[in-house]
């Protein structure tokens, strides 16, 4: 490992700390300004695809993109999508190596989280894309992300979620991801029923601006997106990145051909064959709701399989019962041969562990098998050699399992 990435591992031993006056006075020394269309994205469910979408989209009508997402699958590369391949080595490692310097000049101390989004900063800086389209990593208000300008904001469906840092109930972590309203400009987000969230997002729009940011507190102009709730992630992408992108007088004609095209890894995905000759489905559902909405089109598959094997592994949930009751359910319905319970290791917080998985009411009388990490789980299904396989619990346990696979993304 190089000096620059043996520095940025050590970033992590500083933890997550949620506060944009680092951050801030680090982007105020390395740019200036930008002159790409900035789109900023928050939301519990669908942000990394409503993204991905738009990158897709615009680089179809010949615009040039940046992305940033997080966190990655296998290659810390992939947070920073150039026309929508990940970055390169080298080129990341020059941007670390910029980032460092600034710390060394200044005497801040930047976050794991913080340097990488910097970098996908310098790269635009450097790039001058048509386009810079960020995902916000957690709520919005402190998140490093807010200290861009963006011309236009974008909320998907919000869920309860992170309740030991966004707030105990819908409407506050509502308002922590509405804060991401800039004066003056648009914000859309997906309609909302709980009318004390929907008021909270109201109120964050009409007093948008933070004045350290130096921004000059206004109104956002919010605009509701009526969705369907039986509707999927990719069905409320494509509506909201309609609306966002055709506000930005791009061509949509195409948008349709541009879902078809769309390439996000380990969502809702479609593997085979595998080295044993069965087929992979997984999803990166982390949270009731996106476990809960991605159910229907998983009962579906594996109703007709004769066969098949569930891996599961998660990061600590405010309740994990809640969390994995649709699994259960599933299971009861459709039992699988096997379950591998396995445990995440690259996480911002420990995977959870297998006796807290192993007490769930699985209710089935399959083998339960601990694969102590994604790898060794990698190992029995090399054994065990199911004809269908689905993977879900976390992104984290997916790009493990990717990697162990040897999975190109």
């Amino acid at each position: 490992m190089s000096n620059i990435r043996q520095w940025l591992e050590q970033t992590k031993r500083r933890g997550m700390k949620l506060g944009l006056e680092r951050v801030h006075a680090a982007h105020k020394s390395l740019i200036q300004s930008y002159d790409a269309t900035i789109i900023h994205v928050a939301g519990s469910n669908g942000k990394g695809t409503a993204c991905a979408l738009m990158a897709t989209h615009l680089n179809r009508l010949n615009k040039t993109t940046v992305m940033f997402t997080s966190p990655h699958l296998v290659h810390l590369e992939e947070r920073i999508r150039i026309d929508g391949r990940p970055i390169s080595e080298q080129q990341f490692d020059i941007y670390l190596s910029q980032i460092q310097q600034t710390e060394l000049d200044s005497g801040i101390e930047l976050t794991f989280f913080e340097v990488t989004f910097l970098a996908s900063c310098l790269c635009v800086r450097d790039l001058n894309p048509d386009v810079f389209i960020v995902e916000t990593g957690l709520g919005g208000r402190f998140d490093a992300t807010r200290i861009l300008p963006a011309d236009l904001c974008l909320l998907t469906s919000i869920q309860l979620e992170h309740r030991d840092i966004l707030g105990d109930t819908l409407a506050e972590i509502a308002a922590e991801k509405a804060a991401i309203a800039r004066p003056q400009k648009p914000m859309f987000v997906r309609d909302i029923e709980d009318t004390e969230a929907r008021s909270a997002v109201e109120n964050e729009a009409h007093n948008a601006g933070q004045e350290p940011l130096g921004e000059i507190p206004s109104p956002a102009n919010v605009e509701w997106i009526t969705i369907d709730s039986k509707s999927s992630m990719k069905e409320e992408a494509l509506m909201l990145v309609k609306v966002a992108l055709s506000h930005l007088n791009f061509k949509m004609d195409s948008i349709d051909e541009s879902m078809q095209s769309l390439n996000w890894p380990g969502r809702m995905q479609h593997i085979e064959p595998m080295s044993w000759g069965g087929s992979l489905f997984v999803d990166a559902a982390h949270n009731p709701s996106g476990l809960k909405r991605v159910l229907p089109s998983i009962t579906e598959r594996v109703a007709s399989k004769m066969e098949w094997c569930l891996v599961f592994g998660c990061t600590p949930q405010d309740d994990l019962d809640a969390f994995v009751q649709p699994l259960l359910d599933l299971c009861k319905k459709h039992p699988p041969s096997n379950i591998l319970l396995t445990i995440p290791q690259t996480g911002r917080y420990p995977g959870v562990s297998f006796s807290e998985l192993r007490r769930l009411d699985w209710s089935c009388e399959q083998a339960i098998i601990h694969a102590p990490t994604p790898h060794e789980a990698k190992l029995s299904l090399e054994h065990l050699q199911p004809e269908y396989t689905l993977a879900i619990g976390s992104l984290y346990l997916i790009g493990e399992l990717f990697e162990a696979l040897e999975i190109n993304l």
